[in-house]
């Protein structure tokens, strides 16, 4: 079986928007080995949308399209699919009515123009989208089958999950071709590639997919057997170690959020460079409340003694800027917010600011516990949005290897 990708959307055209959510689709068809022929991007005109449905209809057995199906003039993905597969729609009331009931949740009335989403396919297969609005659909037409879902890609990721996967394990068996993401954190994409020399030379240099995303390396792992990608994944922790930090979905934060939670911990944290960012990223995990006590945001001098109790003059001595500081820092949020570990963070995002001293980029975080404390100088010359991504990361990773070595 072929199977083409349509994403439709203008927005995907210009450069403020990619599409992402043909990456979804595609990994769940090729576990079950389906091969995507074709993936297109079609702005929001009916009859562009119309010759591309019927382009790859007439090659391949299985299509995809996301987008076009919300309540807008632009919306324009089921008037597509009539013209093209020659369907007829209907109003199904049931749809109106959970949209009705959505909006009053909020305490909202619903638009009239929402109506447009209960037009339904007659004798096609309606899918009920309960993170969103807008319908998919499931459509068989002249012996093939289209699949239809929403552009917002946490409704997508939820329909993929909830319908398109069971119907592929039904159609071609159990999952083909597994998959096993490896995240690594502490090294860069040159030194990894570095340490994995003696894995490319025992399994005669076949590529393993290496991606460098938001200060971190993937190790994309693919076999046709769960047994295979488990002994690739052996080796790797063997020649790795505490590099790799989680695997697939896991995050460093949510890993971090488990070692707390294990440990019976607490964390509080005193931010200036990276403005709360720590904090925010530590409590995007769910249940998060058990263990991030708080913290805050020390930007000035003023708060840094006010807030976390740094003394004044380890700033005027050694700047606010330096290993004094950010150890007071993760010292002073910890004994303030009475917590297992405390972390300290400050540097000079820019792009002013810098001194020949202490450049833009240099970056000092700390973590202190009640008996013990670690300091790290960092160096990331780099826009202020992904300094202050790299020193989250690099503060949450500081945690990490703070608690693995109290447990040895």
């Amino acid at each position: 079986m072929k199977a083409a990708i349509i994403a439709i959307g203008s927005e995907m055209l210009g450069p403020t928007r990619v599409d992402t959510n043909s990456l979804k689709i595609t990994a769940a068809l090729e576990d079950h080995g389906i091969e995507v022929v074709r993936k297109s991007i079609v702005g929001d005109r009916l009859d562009d949308v119309v010759d591309q449905i019927s382009f790859d209809l007439d090659r391949v057995d299985l299509l995809i399209a996301t987008g076009g199906l919300g309540p807008t003039e632009d919306d324009l993905t089921r008037e597509a699919l009539v013209k093209a597969l020659g369907l007829d729609v209907e109003i199904d009331q049931s749809i109106i009515d959970r949209i009705e009931k959505r909006f009053a949740a909020r305490g909202w009335k619903m638009p009239e123009v929402n109506k447009r989403q209960a037009q339904v396919f007659k004798g096609q297969r309606t899918l009920t989208n309960e993170r969103g609005t807008a319908p998919g659909f499931h459509l068989q037409v002249r012996g093939k089958h289209v699949w239809v879902f929403p552009g917002v890609p946490h409704e997508l990721e939820w329909m993929i999950a909830i319908y398109l996967r069971p119907w592929l394990r039904e159609t071609t068996g159990e999952v083909q071709r597994h998959r096993r993401v490896l995240k690594v954190v502490g090294l860069t994409e040159s030194g990894v590639e570095e340490r994995l020399k003696p894995y490319y030379e025992k399994h005669n240099h076949e590529p393993l997919t290496i991606l460098a995303s938001g200060a971190q390396i993937e190790l994309h792992l693919q076999a046709a057997s769960r047994s295979e990608i488990e002994t690739r994944e052996k080796e790797l922790l063997e020649i790795l170690g505490n590099r790799i930090f989680g695997f697939d979905e896991d995050t460093l934060e949510s890993i971090i959020g488990q070692m707390l939670v294990e440990h019976s911990a607490t964390v509080a944290t005193a931010e200036s460079c990276t403005g709360g960012l720590v904090g925010s990223r530590i409590t995007d995990v769910a249940g998060s409340s058990r263990y991030y006590i708080g913290g805050g945001v020390c930007y000035d001098a003023k708060m840094k003694i006010e807030i976390a109790g740094v003394d004044p003059r380890l700033i005027q001595q050694y700047g606010e800027v330096s290993e004094e500081v950010a150890i007071a820092l993760a010292e002073g949020i910890r004994s303030r917010f009475n917590t297992t570990y405390g972390i300290g963070v400050t540097g000079i995002a820019g792009p002013g600011g810098g001194t020949e001293a202490k450049p833009v980029g240099t970056l000092h975080i700390a973590v202190a516990s009640a008996s013990h404390r670690e300091h790290r100088k960092l160096f990331w010359p780099l826009s202020r949005t992904m300094y202050k991504w790299f020193a989250s990361q690099s503060a949450l990773d500081l945690l990490r290897m703070f608690i693995l070595r109290q447990d040895r």
